[in-house]
């Protein structure tokens, strides 16, 4: 029922004994609502006119019951610790504090969602670089060193190697390290382009590493090289079929390889996207504790 209604219907009286008749006191903000539209509910019928004292005296009332709730204190309020009107401030007090309370739980628990979010993407992303990049590629690079090195490893070098083995013309040499490097090498080496090409995306700081070029570079020398090594029917040439420059070391090797510097460089953002991973997991688990233990500590006095 809309104000103006109240005061002028027939039923004006039962409304206002009905909300003065509550245990709860009237605000005084109630009584200055009805004094304002004092004027605005007059219309100009006769009947509204005549209805005119009847809600001057009805605001009198109003009036002198709002004077009485914020009156002085009676024996059993103060036994009971307080008046009328000073519960009155209290229940207002009391639900300020609850809507604020109310607001800036939201507004915390609205900005730990944001950060649980934001956390979350970072953790999905780390996820990827390890399963799909420097997972498998530091994997792929660790065993390929251990390969070389157990190869070459007694012979002080691959240089080394094949120094000896031109000097010797010792054809079953070359055909050793050719054969390890076209059934082992290579295709490892072909798997670390595949990841790198696949998910060239997922690299940290999205800046290609000198790393990976110069990989890419000593790939491509040795897939030209591999072609000298090659018969008419595309398979590694048999002892037989050898020709002098098949000794020289240019034949049979690109060049430097790179692959310590390869393998530092993997295993260093390998171990850095670890520890991130494992952080944000730590963080992300206490995240649905956050609001409420930060609400506790605020109101804990």
């Amino acid at each position: 029922m809309s104000l103006n209604k109240a005061l002028t219907g027939l039923h004006s009286r039962i409304v206002l004994h009905q909300l003065l008749s509550r245990s709860k006191k009237i605000p005084c903000a109630y009584f200055c609502l009805l004094k304002r539209k004092e004027y605005d509910v007059m219309a100009s019928s006769q009947s509204m006119k005549q209805n005119h004292v009847r809600y001057l005296s009805t605001l009198e009332f109003i009036r002198n019951k709002v004077t009485s709730f914020e009156g002085p204190k009676s024996e059993d309020g103060q036994r009971k610790g307080g008046s009328s009107g000073r519960w009155g401030v209290s229940t207002e007090w009391k639900l300020i504090s609850s809507f604020a309370l109310g607001v800036f739980s939201w507004l915390m628990t609205s900005y730990f969602d944001r950060q649980h979010a934001r956390k979350e993407v970072q953790l999905e992303l780390i996820n990827r670089q390890i399963r799909d990049l420097y997972g498998p590629l530091y994997g792929n690079r660790l065993v390929q060193e251990t390969t070389y090195r157990a190869v070459v490893g007694e012979h002080a070098g691959l240089q080394n190697y094949l120094k000896k083995a031109e000097e010797a013309k010792d054809a079953d040499m070359i055909r050793r390290w050719r054969s390890f490097v076209w059934n082992v090498m290579y295709p490892m080496d072909k798997q670390a382009e595949e990841l790198i090409c696949k998910n060239a995306h997922l690299i940290v700081n999205s800046e290609f590493p000198e790393e990976f070029e110069q990989f890419l570079t000593h790939l491509a020398q040795l897939q030209f090289v591999m072609e000298h090594w090659k018969n008419e029917n595309g398979k590694l040439e048999s002892v037989e079929e050898f020709t002098p420059d098949d000794f020289l070391i240019r034949n049979n090797a690109p060049g430097e390889r790179g692959l310590k510097e390869m393998l530092t460089h993997v295993e260093q953002k390998y171990k850095e996207l670890r520890a991130k991973q494992k952080q944000l997991i730590v963080e992300t688990s206490a995240d649905d504790q956050s609001v409420t233990s930060l609400l506790s500590k605020t109101f804990k006095k």
